[in-house]
């Protein structure tokens, strides 16, 4: 009974930080459009504009595309090649889909790492991007979304294990 209530509260975690994953990517949109459109009217009716629009739009982008991103990885909708499984027998299609999925978590791995030294690096730059925000606030998405990408690739990977080894491919 403790096992099974654990695995229900992981349950439960996962679904919640799915459902916020979605509703920040719909609140982030929201509010792309709300400026975009904004800043077109200020500029063509009152020769004016958000000073800071251009920049926060352009990192709004950038937090919609990852988090997008993050998305199409659960949902295995991101951009594979799928070639050689569609010539592979179907015992042979889950172990490439195991090491495509195994390699993909290390690529996520290495880009989370990555992400973090860029991050590092910027906070020390002190650098600052519109109404005195540090950029790196802006740019924390990054190692935020290869990280939750890797961990989805390496669960994925766990399932192509337990898949195989029951004999079904996932």
């Amino acid at each position: 009974m403790k096992g099974e209530s654990k695995i229900r509260l992981v349950n439960k975690l996962i679904s919640f930080f799915e459902k916020t994953e979605e509703y920040c990517l719909i609140l982030l949109f929201s509010c792309l459009l709300l400026i975009a459109f904004l800043q077109i009217v200020l500029r063509n009716l009152f020769a004016t504009g958000i000073s800071y629009a251009d920049p926060l739009l352009r990192h709004l982008v950038l937090w919609i595309g990852l988090l997008g991103a993050t998305l199409a990885t659960k949902q295995d909708k991101h951009i594979h090649i799928d070639i050689l499984p569609r010539l592979l027998p179907e015992r042979k299609k889950a172990f490439l889909q195991m090491a495509i999925n195994l390699f993909s978590t290390i690529i996520c791995i290495f880009l989370t790492y990555a992400a973090i030294k860029f991050i590092k690096y910027e906070y020390q730059a002190a650098t600052t991007l519109f109404l005195q925000m540090p950029i790196w606030i802006l740019e924390v998405i990054l190692p935020i979304t290869f990280a939750i990408m890797a961990i989805r690739f390496f669960a994925k990977t766990i399932r192509n294990v337990f898949a195989t080894v029951k004999g079904t491919s996932s």
